[in-house]
């Protein structure tokens, strides 16, 4: 039985993770792949910190990166740190002395897949990202795989844990997005500061690879609009759930005739769809292809074994090519990037107002959307206090930039106290 040597860079959740799985499904892997892999090094950042753990042999733990690329046995490198620059340095030097990367490492890829792999192929070595999206939920290989026969037309997906935990309290407990995202904290889900996850730049980092692969373009992190979840209030959460709709954050990425657009946003979505469904810290990816129709997928989005799943399927893809002499020869094939500009993207609107109860409101609101073409498909108004009410309004399908500058003259209205919030409906 052939032996495969692999380093990991980073010893986290994931890390760990690797080190559980190869322990627990060993025999499986080996009888499937007739390859043992071994873990040989692990480079970590604090000797002290990870001397007293429990590693099985015969993993050595190194602070040093030069003990990896320099050691002519390990084949592969799992890149399993979070941090960009210093992840990018080590895979530039593993490709150069044709070591195959596998990496789980979104902010890279995001940023600088598309080097990346055009590095790999100019040294004969693979680089594989699985784990980089939606944890253990297979999605990255598909699209350029299983679905690589169909033009990719749209992808939706919900790929935040974290964001997804607090929208399902707030629907299904009535819980304020202050206590939901404070529980998220407690059971883990949340880091101490939430900032990646709750205002969408996770979940943009992710629909940016997925658009990369499925619509064969060189987009990037930077090419996303991105708008998080800190402006839901229960007042949100129960007037879609009144109109028949769930809260979700999507990631969305859509390729037209025109161009490609690339967005991160809460939305409304039928509670029939099967995205309104997905509950708690999920994560699940809806695909439309020309040919095959509509494919989701659904499972754990993080989590160390979930992830680890991953990150040692792509070993394991490595380790078959290597077999059958096919090692760096996946050709990627990128089009020309043509991004549609956000403001002329259509979609219907809900939108919640606080006003003064007056006479001539709605005549004065009804007004501003009539002057911006903007159709109302529903309105409802609903007295809080005898001085303020707030009204709630669906608009039919309507262009980004003209939203915002009917919303700017509405706000300008006297009797307008404030737009409380415009929230996209996403009719799939």
């Amino acid at each position: 039985m052939r032996n495969v040597s692999i380093a990991l860079l980073g010893c986290g959740t994931v890390g760990k993770g690797v080190i559980d799985l190869l322990a627990m499904n060993g025999p499986l892997i080996e009888e499937q792949l007739k390859t043992k892999i071994t873990i040989k090094w692990v480079l970590i950042r604090d000797l002290q910190k990870y001397e007293s753990m429990d590693l099985p042999e015969p993993i050595m733990l190194t602070t040093n990166f030069d003990d990896i690329i320099n050691d002519d046995d390990v084949e592969i490198v799992v890149e399993v740190m979070g941090s960009a620059d210093f992840a990018k340095e080590c895979i530039e030097e593993c490709f150069k002395r044709k070591k195959s990367v596998v990496s789980a490492n979104k902010d890279l890829i995001a940023d600088y897949g598309i080097p990346l792999l055009k590095l790999s192929q100019e040294h004969n070595a693979d680089f594989q990202f699985e784990a980089s999206v939606a944890g253990g939920i297979p999605i990255v290989r598909p699209m350029y795989s299983s679905l690589n026969s169909n033009i990719i037309e749209e992808i939706i997906g919900i790929m935040n844990g974290t964001t997804n935990y607090i929208l399902s309290n707030m629907t299904e407990k009535g819980m304020s997005y202050e206590d939901a995202l404070e529980e998220a904290k407690e059971k883990g889900y949340a880091e101490a500061d939430p900032t990646n996850d709750v205002s969408g730049y996770d979940a943009a980092r992710k629909i940016a690879i997925l658009a990369t692969l499925g619509f064969h373009s060189a987009v990037t992190f930077n090419d996303v609009t991105v708008e998080g979840i800190e402006n839901i209030t229960q007042e949100d959460i129960r007037h879609a759930t009144e109109m028949g709709y769930v809260i979700k954050l999507l990631a969305i990425a859509r390729q037209d005739d025109d161009g490609i657009s690339l967005n991160v946003h809460p939305s409304f979505i039928r509670k029939g769809h099967p995205l309104a469904n997905v509950g708690g810290a999920y994560n699940a990816v809806f695909v439309r292809g020309n040919c095959v129709g509509d494919v989701m997928m659904y499972g754990q989005g993080a989590g160390s074994l979930p992830t680890a799943s991953a990150v040692v399927s792509d070993v394991m893809n490595v380790i078959l090519h290597f077999n059958i002499n096919i090692t760096g020869q996946r050709e990627f094939v990128w089009h020309e990037v043509k991004l549609k500009n956000q403001s002329s993207i259509c979609a219907p609107y809900y939108l919640r107002m606080v006003v003064n109860n007056a006479p001539g409101v709605l005549a004065g609101i009804s007004r501003v959307l009539a002057d911006y073409n903007i159709s109302i498909r529903s309105l409802l108004q609903k007295d809080e206090t005898t001085e303020i009410a707030e009204i709630v309004i669906l608009i039919d399908s309507s262009s980004d930039g003209l939203v915002k500058e009917s919303l700017q003259k509405i706000e300008s209205l006297s009797c307008v106290r404030k737009v409380a919030n415009a929230i996209r409906v996403i009719e799939v």
